[in-house]
């Protein structure tokens, strides 16, 4: 059993990435009511919304599912995936966690990877995707472009100034 689940966000801009923010919070909350974690960190900011976070509306999807609301944790910094490493690494620390389950979708999973082993080099994690339902041509398309950023990532190393 993990000590966490950590819940990644995306951005309200598009209806495709508000569902996979649902589908990533109800695999967390799946993952939780099967007992692999204590608690849930949702993580994701106002980037995209001033009135709601990323990490509030994920949790309002889990709470609806039956996570209790006692168990979750709030990160309402991040705003870019570099951020969610960060700022849920400074919770982990402040928590005394030392283990957790990553979630996001299938196409992020090798900058979430690269990032999160990174930043939080004396954790244990392990990493899990959520149902994506896209389309071959989404899929592709996000996939590439996710390629790309770890490209940059690696060229010019992580940028602590944007998260």
């Amino acid at each position: 059993m993990a000590d966490v689940i950590i819940c990644l966000g995306d951005v309200f801009t598009e209806n495709k990435a508000v569902e996979m923010m649902r589908l990533r919070a109800k695999k967390a909350a799946g993952l939780y009511r099967r007992g692999r974690a204590r608690k849930i960190i949702f993580t994701g900011g106002f980037k995209t919304r001033k009135d709601l976070s990323e990490a509030r509306f994920m949790a309002g999807v889990a709470m609806r599912l039956k996570v209790p609301s006692r168990l979750i944790i709030l990160e309402e910094k991040a705003n870019r995936t570099t951020g969610n490493a960060f700022y849920s690494n400074i919770l982990m620390n402040k928590l005394r966690f030392r283990s957790a389950i990553i979630v996001t979708s299938p196409h992020l999973m090798k900058r979430v990877k690269y990032l999160f082993k990174k930043i939080m080099p004396d954790k244990k994690l392990e990493f899990i995707s959520c149902e994506d339902r896209l389309g071959f041509l989404d899929y592709a398309y996000y996939y590439l472009e996710d390629l790309w950023t770890l490209i940059k990532i690696l060229a010019y190393g992580i940028d602590y100034k944007r998260m």
